[in-house]
Parts: C-alpha cells; sequence; structure tokens
C-alpha cells in the first residue's frame, strides 16, 4: 500500500484506540496488531517478532497496574490496605483500581504495537517523504541520523573483531577504550565527505522559507484549536467546537503546504496509487467518517468504561466489534501465496 494509507490505517486505529476503555474491543485490536505484525514481520525475515513485544505489552501491564493500584485508592472492592502512614502510596488497594491500571497498560502497549507495524510497513524513505517539504531540512536531518546509527554500529562491530583478533578480550571496561578513538575517527571523516557531498550538491544554499503571512496563518490556525479546546471545556454543542477544530487544522496545512511549495526538493522516484491503495484510503476514510458520526451522536456508549466505583462486567455492541477490526484491513489488500 501507498505509505499514505499506512499513515491513515494509523490515524484510523489510534482514534479507535484512544476512544475506548472496553476490554474486549481492546483485545480485538491487539490480537489484530500481533497477527499484522507477525505478517509484515515475516515478510522481512524479521524472527522472533511476537515474542518480544508480548513480553513488552505484559511489562507495560504490570507497571501501569502497579503505579495506578498504589496512588489511585479509588474502588469499593478492597483487596488490602497500605499503612496510611506511609506517604504517597498509603491508603486501600482496591480491584478497580488495579483493572484501570492494567486498561491503561492495555493501551499503551497497543500504541507501541501500531508504530513498530508502521516500522515494519514503510521504508526509512518513505517516513522521511511524509515529512511536509517546509520541514525538509528537517527531513535531511532524520534520515542522515537514521543511516548513520546502523553505519557506526557495523564499524564498531569491526573494531571489536580486530581488537579481539590482536589478543585484546574485550571483557573489561578499560578493554572497549581503543573502540573509542577508531570510531571517533571514522565517524569525522564521513560527516566531513558527507559535509563536502552536501555543499557539492547545493544543499547549502536552503530556500528561505520564512514569511510574515505564514507566521500569522500559524498564529492565528493556533489561537482557533485554543478555543475549541476552551469551547470544548466549556461544554458548548460539538458543532461550534468541532468547527474550530477543523478551521485551525485546515490552516495550519494550507500554511504548510503553501511554504513547502517554495522549497526545492527533487525526488527521483514518486510512489504510485494502485487501485489497492485507492480501495483503502476509500475504505478508511468511510471508517473514520463513520466512527465520527456515531461517537459524536452518542450511538457508541460502549466505547466508554470503567471499573469505578464497583466492577462490572462491560458492555458491548456490535458496532463496537465492527470498528474494533480496524487492525484487520490490511490482511484484505496484502498479497497472500
Amino acid at each position: 500500500m501507498n505509505s499514505v494509507v499506512w499513515i491513515l490505517w494509523l490515524a484510523a486505529a489510534m482514534t479507535f484506540l484512544l476512544t475506548t476503555r472496553n476490554p474486549f474491543y481492546i483485545a480485538i485490536m491487539l490480537a489484530g496488531l500481533f497477527s499484522l505484525g507477525r505478517r509484515l514481520a515475516k515478510d522481512r525475515n524479521i524472527n522472533p517478532w511476537v515474542l518480544p513485544n508480548l513480553r513488552f505489552l505484559l511489562t507495560m501491564i504490570l507497571l501501569s497496574t502497579l503505579i495506578n493500584g498504589l496512588f489511585s485508592h479509588t474502588g469499593n472492592t478492597v483487596l488490602f490496605i497500605v499503612p496510611r502512614s506511609w506517604p504517597l502510596i498509603g491508603g486501600d488497594i482496591t480491584v478497580e483500581s488495579l483493572v484501570y491500571g492494567a486498561l491503561n497498560g492495555l493501551v499503551i502497549g497497543a500504541l507501541y504495537l501500531l508504530f513498530n507495524i508502521i516500522n515494519l510497513a514503510l521504508t526509512t524513505k518513505q517516513i522521511t517523504r511524509l515529512i511536509p517539504r517546509a520541514f525538509h531540512p528537517i527531513a535531511v536531518v532524520i534520515t542522515i541520523a537514521l543511516t548513520f546509527f546502523p553505519s557506526i554500529q557495523q564499524r564498531a562491530r569491526e573494531i571489536k573483531e580486530a581488537q579481539m583478533i590482536r589478543g585484546n578480550p574485550m571483557k573489561k571496561i578499560s578493554d572497549w577504550i581503543p573502540i573509542m578513538i577508531p570510531l571517533l575517527v571514522t565517524s569525522l571523516e564521513n560527516a566531513i565527505l558527507l559535509a563536502e557531498s552536501m555543499t557539492a550538491r547545493g544543499f547549502h544554499k536552503q530556500t528561505n522559507l520564512q514569511s510574515p503571512r505564514a507566521l500569522v496563518s500559524l498564529i492565528l490556525a493556533a489561537f482557533l484549536i485554543f478555543s475549541g479546546w476552551i469551547l470544548h471545556m466549556y461544554r458548548f454543542p460539538s458543532l461550534v467546537f468541532i468547527s474550530f477544530y477543523v478551521l485551525g487544522a485546515s490552516l495550519v496545512a494550507a500554511t504548510l503546504i503553501t511554504i513547502g511549495k517554495r522549497a526545492n526538493v527533487t525526488r527521483y522516484h514518486q510512489e504510485t496509487w494502485t487501485k489497492t491503495s485507492k480501495f483503502s484510503a476509500v475504505l478508511i476514510g468511510i471508517y473514520l467518517s463513520g466512527f465520527a458520526v456515531l461517537a459524536l451522536t452518542g450511538r457508541l456508549p460502549t466505547l466508554g468504561f470503567s471499573p469505578y466505583p464497583q466492577l462490572n462486567l462491560p458492555a458491548t455492541q456490535v458496532l463496537g466489534f465492527t470498528f474494533s477490526l480496524i487492525p484487520f484491513l490490511p490482511f484484505l489488500v496484502l498479497h497472500h501465496d
């Protein structure tokens, strides 16, 4: 799929994930994310993928459960009592606070999986190309950083092997000192060569992207978004504050596009929009529109779930299960043997 489609998929999955706390919906999303991640990791010959990410997910659940259980003493089902004289953590340890912490850990782990999958699905070149043209110097710096880190690791391994051949056991901290100087010299040489190459290609002659109109537009956009947030806090009608949000975001996008047109950026290989990518983009657009309408009109009440004050089984509905299937969407368009 086109990289833009993957970003739309990421936005749709994050929108649903950050909106719900229903454990049934989150469980379905996690199952889809693990399945999709395993498939993409297999295509890239990355093994194992599921076990490290599952370990991270369980760690997040454990940490979030402990933190919320120790610092939040709300709930009717008391397991035990920490001495109240203890600062911060003193009080009742309840089942409800532990469950709420576990749900937050599930969401954090799912967000990590989402970005991990995007990292598998897109190359470094595709990710940097998604940066607006107005920020193309930042994209170049990010590309250099992402490229230099693996090369430094490779160079460090080569120097280590050379030191071990010469009899350096590489067991103590002092044994690693001979690696630092060659690694530093090599990095400086590469940096100088890169700087000369970029100068020869005219990168030092940057386009002036600053203008008073752009600054005024961004300030106005920030004011609109902030006004929408204030109206949302004071419970104004949804149509009012959403209009402010949309106007502010549209103004930011228009400003970045206008500034980006002044940047002289050459792309030798353009991504194409295949029928599969167009179909996926339309499908995700329908998903986001339908979810926004149903969520704002209150037709998805089962998205919200709170174990307080008494833990009960969360309610579910067919629409909620349907929208939680968004991680499985790429399976419809991925190539199969």
